[in-house]
């Protein structure tokens, strides 16, 4: 039999190895959509029908829409525009939540700083501020008090061209939805709960919905932050945790994703992060209507399951046969812990001068160690690269076949590879070895 043809939205560099591997089964053809114009998506489905091309992934924030749109005009099926907008809007998100923490819309172009500061409670202070519709961690602010509100909302204000950007990024969303489905309250800003992430701790839970409307659940990991709410890494299957839980995350998964069925979200993967508080209660983070590219080596190494050929199999309306990691995590049957571990900067300067890249060199070409170079060695980090959390230079996938053996592995690196020891990271008191 021929082998048949998958198209891979905007692959990146570290993906190289993976695609080699599905190439040994599929044809798997590069494509690199641009835009959403219809001139630009008429061209590639053109392209995709002459390669007998069945149906296309996209796997990263950027490539979601064009997912839909491109499968959409090869005769599959794919989530509804209706859908895809609550997934792209903090606050409708959050609507559909049972039992949420406080949240409050906030329109700082229709709404006076009184009128918004009269939406906040007074034990909610302090609060999260966040924009519903940029990703990457962009247009999030934690409001401490009422005149640091009044200055995050007069630079929005003031923004006119983000403003535009996201009225263009909506006018795309919402082409051909019945306006009377729309909701009533669609805003810019949400102002929610501030979690204490010292306490709480955050999971990504991925699943996925058939055509006919299943949810099926797929794989769970746990988020890991040092104690200054930087992010530490991304370890699969979660420590802190057993599978004792995994019932009562289905009972709320299905719950929360029902709703988005009963929109049209259907034949794709779904990307959640939520917090399982220290009562018990999950409370959500956020939605992603895509699954999570860098999370396919923790389901691969973990469990032999291959994140990007499920979601090209779904795309095409093609049977999913493996059994899924979540259910080998459920019946202890995977294979290794896998952790992404993330090397961020705190400091400007060559990122040469900050790691060590002998080191580097040896844990990738000695220990096979996958790294994805997010800055490249000669790039120099500026002050205006400068985040809360530092500056993201690489993510590196470890293996353990316990968790102790895992957590060591990663404090080994971590002290091995910056060349100036890192004193403002405290590790969080369950990761020891």
């Amino acid at each position: 039999m021929s082998k048949k043809n998958f198209g891979f939205l905007s692959p990146q560099a570290y993906m190289k190895q993976a695609i080699e591997e599905m190439n040994k089964e599929y044809n798997i053809h590069t494509i690199n959509a641009n835009t959403w114009e219809e001139s630009e998506i008429n061209s590639i489905v053109k392209d995709c029908k002459e390669k007998d091309i069945k149906a296309v992934a996209g796997y990263a924030q950027k490539d979601a829409f064009h997912h839909i749109l491109i499968n959409e005009a090869l005769g599959n099926k794919v989530p509804s525009r209706l859908a895809f907008f609550y997934c792209m809007n903090k606050y409708l998100m959050r609507t559909l939540e049972k039992n949420p923490f406080f949240f409050a819309p906030v329109d700082p172009i229709n709404e006076t700083d009184e009128e918004i500061i009269a939406k906040i409670p007074d034990n909610e202070w302090p609060f999260m501020l966040k924009n519903t519709s940029l990703s990457l961690g962009r247009g999030i602010y934690k409001i401490k008090d009422k005149q640091d509100l009044k200055d995050v909302l007069k630079l929005y204000r003031e923004d006119k061209e983000l403003q535009d950007k996201i009225a263009d990024q909506y006018s795309y969303y919402l082409k051909g939805i019945d306006p009377k489905t729309l909701p009533p309250v669609a805003p810019p800003f949400i102002a929610e709960h501030m979690v204490d992430m010292n306490k709480a701790i955050e999971y990504c839970y991925e699943g996925y919905i058939t055509e006919d409307g299943k949810i099926v659940h797929y794989a769970f990991t746990e988020e890991v932050y040092f104690a200054n709410h930087q992010a530490l890494g991304y370890i699969t299957p979660p420590i802190s945790i057993d599978a004792k839980i995994a019932d009562k995350v289905e009972e709320w998964v299905e719950d929360y994703m029902g709703k988005f069925v009963n929109l049209g979200y259907k034949n794709q993967f779904f990307n959640l992060e939520f917090w399982i508080m220290p009562n018990g209660e999950i409370n959500l983070t956020e939605i992603n209507p895509r699954a999570a590219h860098s999370y396919h080596y923790n389901y691969l190494y973990s469990s032999n399951n291959s994140l990007y050929v499920d979601n090209l199999l779904l795309a095409a309306g093609d049977v999913i046969l493996d059994e899924t990691p979540w259910s080998k995590w459920r019946n202890n049957h995977f294979e290794k812990y896998t952790l992404i571990i993330l090397i961020t900067a705190k400091e400007t300067g060559k990122v040469s001068d900050i790691l060590d890249y002998d080191y580097v060199d040896y844990l990738e070409n000695e220990k096979n160690i996958l790294i994805r170079h997010t800055k490249q060695k000669d790039d120099n980090i500026t002050e205006e690269d400068m985040t809360a959390a530092g500056v993201m230079l690489q993510q590196m996938w470890i293996t353990g076949n316990t968790k102790a053996e895992t957590i060591s592995l990663e404090k080994e690196i971590r002290k091995k590879i910056y060349k100036k020891p890192q004193t403002d990271t405290q590790y969080p008191l369950y990761w020891n070895a």
